[in-house]
């Protein structure tokens, strides 16, 4: 589009102003042409008048050539006449009536008549006024001049009626394209300035009763249509104005709401996890309010205890997907052992999984993922508000492992000085029975007792030994720590120090991944391992051991110790062997039970069945459902 289709259509003045001049062009034309025609006109009709008076001439010329001699006439009359007939033929009102150009028709036909008065008549006339005989003659050639001069007038009034004849035509289409214009002009004020006025008059009304969906039709680029999008821009900033109150007025409305429920939230939370001591329950409340406040489909609380591949679920349902809490996958849920600072999204198929930190004092206890609907997220106060519950559960968190720490730093310090009286008293009792045995044998020697003597002498050396090794035993339980680095690192230890004593090596497999131990489960099942591997140094004559920890179903622990060595006796007695019958009260404790057995392909088998409980749970498995102590 160029500039001018440009302007043309951005402009309804340009297009009446152009109209408007068309017509006034054309009626200056038409005034212009007229006046032309009028002024040529009026030549004409001096031409062709003096040009019907060489009519009238000739015919005087002949008149007084006739009557000369008759009444006094003579020639005098007759060259006045010829003299005046000159006088007509060249008169400049005749030349200015005829066209300027040489060849036109009535230049020719006027040049013809001078030419032939000039050649023909005037001397004839001139002969005839002196010779009466010439008379007859010139008389004859009168006429034919006269009806070339008859037939000059007509072709001069011919072309007068033409140029009427054009000027009417000229008229006409004049007047027509005036009509047209101005009928043009009309419609272009009509479609163009007329309806876009009406149209903004009729919405200007509406939008004064407070009707703010009228809208002007005309947006077009020219003038009303610039001031129709400037109607429409200010009705909708109107309406955006009008509708902003009642939207104002909703938003803190549900803001209102919102920090109600929050805070009643942050209330129920706080007053749940510091009015009672920590349990699944109180985390179960917690977890369920938060999941109707933010609106989401469910989520889980899982802990973990130093070692983020040792997260373990509290509290789950089934909305949050199984992968999610899957144990392989606690070091992604947990942050790979970096405290998780923002909430992070994950897409999972078609839900989305939001997993909120559980932190206190710049350290993770753990993560709460929130399952969203499907194409749902959070909004950021409800991200907010779900971090800050994050920090509260995170707190309870720590306050519950500071007393758990707490309790199992008193249990020690009373397990320790139980080990001191026992070894300031009896052990010193056993050892100064063990030195009187010494010298009642080296007595009996030395007088060739009787050999009943010796025998109650060793019977009695190996009772001492017995109950000595039995306290030492009782000592080392006593003092066995499970400390905050949790079973594995007990393991390790347990582990490095059997290997540098006995030379076997041993396997460990541990894939206690996703559960966690209290403090006194850890402490049974390290001294059952101790235990059994004890009895591996003393009586296997091993030389590979492997100790598995398997997670079975739900909180199932399996414990297997295996070794290579010659393996045991079914249907031995059991009298001696005091360390089996230790291991099986520990598993009982454990509420489990313990399976000892030859191993398929050689050595022995030990495995310890138990359920572990649920960390921070109301109540303790009671007695009677813990099954019964079964040996193989």
């Amino acid at each position: 589009m160029t500039f001018l289709q440009r302007l043309w259509a951005q402009s309804i003045l340009l297009r009446v102003s152009l109209v408007l001049g068309a017509v006034t062009l054309l009626a200056l034309a038409v005034i212009f042409v007229a006046t032309m025609f009028t002024e040529q006109s009026t030549g004409k009709a001096s031409a062709i008048n003096v040009a019907g008076s060489l009519r009238m001439q000739s015919y005087a010329l002949a008149t007084r050539v006739a009557g000369m001699g008759i009444g006094g006439e003579d020639g005098a009359a007759a060259r006045s006449a010829i003299e005046e007939f000159e006088r007509r033929l060249h008169s400049p009102r005749l030349l200015d009536g005829l066209p300027g150009d040489a060849a036109d028709p009535l230049r020719v036909a006027h040049a013809r008549i001078a030419e032939r008065w000039r050649s023909e008549i005037r001397p004839r006339a001139e002969a005839a006024i002196e010779d009466p005989r010439r008379r007859g003659a010139f008389l004859a050639d009168v006429d034919g001049f006269v009806a070339e001069v008859d037939r000059f007038v007509e072709a001069l009034e011919a072309d007068l009626e033409s140029r009427i004849q054009w000027l009417r035509v000229w008229l006409g289409a004049a007047f027509f394209v005036i009509v047209v214009l101005v009928i043009t002009a009309i419609f272009l004020l009509h479609v163009e300035v007329f309806q876009p006025l009406s149209d903004l008059l009729r919405s200007a009304r509406a939008v004064r009763t407070g009707s703010f969906r009228a809208r002007v039709s005309s947006t077009g680029p020219d003038e009303m249509g610039q001031l129709g999008q400037a109607f429409n821009t200010m009705v909708e900033q109107l309406a955006r104005l009008y509708g902003s109150l009642e939207r104002q007025v909703a938003e803190k409305t549900a803001d209102l709401e919102r920090k109600n429920q929050s805070l009643s939230l942050l209330y129920e939370t706080t007053r749940g996890l510091s009015e009672k001591p920590l349990d699944t329950a109180a985390l179960a409340g917690v977890l369920g309010s938060l999941k109707r406040v933010l609106g989401v489909e469910g989520g889980a609380i899982c802990v973990h205890r130093g070692d983020v591949r040792r997260g373990f679920p509290l509290v789950r349902d089934e909305a949050v997907p199984g992968d999610v809490c899957a144990p392989d996958r606690c070091a992604d849920c947990h942050g790979n052992g970096k405290l998780v600072w923002r909430l992070d999204s994950t897409e999972r198929g078609e839900r989305r999984v939001v997993g909120v930190p559980l932190i206190d004092g710049g350290t993770s206890y753990g993560v709460m993922p929130l399952a969203l609907a499907p194409g749902r997220g959070l909004e950021p106060w409800q991200l907010e508000l779900a971090e800050t519950i994050g920090r509260h559960i995170g707190a309870a968190l720590a306050a519950a492992e500071r007393r758990e720490e707490h309790q199992r730093l008193a249990l020690l310090e009373e397990r320790s000085a139980i080990a001191r009286e026992l070894h300031d008293s009896l052990a010193q009792s056993l050892s100064y029975t063990k030195i009187q045995l010494m010298r009642l044998a080296t007595l009996i020697d030395g007088r060739s007792g009787h050999p009943d003597a010796q025998k109650v002498l060793t019977e009695l050396r190996e009772g001492v030994a017995s109950a000595y090794r039995q306290l030492r035993e009782l000592l080392t339980t006593f003092r066995l720590k499970a400390g905050g680095d949790g079973l594995a690192a007990a393991l390790r230890e347990t582990v490095a120090e059997f290997e540098r004593h006995s030379g076997v090596r041993v396997e460990v497999e541990d894939e206690l991944i996703g559960i966690e131990l209290s403090a006194n489960e850890q402490i049974h099942v390290l001294q059952i391992v101790r235990e059994a591997l004890t009895n591996v140094e003393k009586h296997a004559r091993a030389q590979h051991v492997t100790l598995k920890l398997q997670r079975e179903e739900g909180r199932a622990i399996r414990v297997t110790i295996d070794d290579d060595g010659v393996g045991i006796d079914p249907r031995g007695s059991p009298r001696h062997h005091y360390g089996l019958a230790i291991m099986r009260d520990r598993a009982a404790l454990l509420g489990g039970r313990i399976e000892i057995g030859p191993r398929e392909g050689g050595g022995t088998r030990v495995q310890l069945h138990f359920v572990a409980a649920t960390a921070f749970a109301a109540s303790a498995p009671k007695e009677a459902e813990r099954p019964s102590v079964e040996a193989n």
